[in-house]
């Protein structure tokens, strides 16, 4: 936030409160007399005048309101220019009152009335403003973290999805493995069979029965120990 010094709020403000000082004391000084008259009539606009530079701090705080942030207010500082026009506002209607009195008619007092109706309409207006720019404000933080939500729910199951392709990549890859040695286990069992088959050929009928005799001898020696160990 900009110091007060140089906040141009600040600036204006400091002056409209010296000139509301300086013409409730002049309406204090001014009684009867010649110009009585024409200093009343002065008076009465120049509390016309701070009522026109109230309504555009007015306005500069409505706008301001709408973003704390970007003009680096708080919710209490805000709160007191609220409070401190009303103050204000104040002030001058009681000055314009006088001068209507002074001048010793009721247009002078309907229209310092009517101000003071428009100032208060101007608040009220200001005041609701406000509040429907809260509950819009407040709307968009509400769908704003439920984006979040969504986004970290999408986040979560796009890494669950990455987990389980990393997992059927594992185990395509264990598939193939086994696939190769399968294939190379098969490969094997043929090279066997042909080779028997080279050595059956080779050593022709006579070569069969020896290994059929053998197989039956190494079997019978099999069978006996299986049962002689029983």
């Amino acid at each position: 936030m900009a110091p007060r010094a140089a906040d141009p709020y600040y600036v204006v403000r400091d002056e409209l409160d010296r000139r509301v000082d300086a013409l409730r004391q002049r309406c204090a000084e001014t009684s009867g007399g010649g110009n009585a008259s024409a200093l009343t009539e002065l008076m009465r606009q120049d509390a016309e005048g701070a009522l026109w530079e109230l309504d555009e701090l007015d306005r500069a705080t409505t706008t301001a309101s709408k973003d704390l942030a970007r003009y680096g207010l708080t919710r209490e500082e805000l709160e007191e220019r609220w409070r401190w026009s009303a103050r204000e506002r104040e002030r001058v209607r009681e000055v314009m009152s006088i001068a209507a009195r002074r001048a010793g008619g009721t247009g002078g007092t309907r229209t310092a009335d009517d101000a003071g109706d428009a100032t208060r309409r101007d608040v009220e207006s200001g005041r609701t403003e406000r509040g429907f720019d809260d509950h819009q404000q407040l709307l968009v933080r509400r769908q704003d973290e439920d984006l979040d939500d969504i986004s970290a729910s999408i986040s979560r199951i796009g890494q669950v999805g990455l987990t389980i392709g990393e997992e059927l990549a594992s185990q395509s890859k264990m598939l193939e493995e086994l696939d190769e040695d399968v294939d190379g286990v098969q490969a094997r069992l043929k090279a066997a069979e042909l080779k028997m088959r080279d050595v059956l050929k080779k050593a022709g009928l006579r070569g069969q029965l020896c290994v059929i005799v053998f197989l039956s001898v190494v079997l019978f020696v099999l069978f006996y120990v299986a049962f002689a160990g029983s």
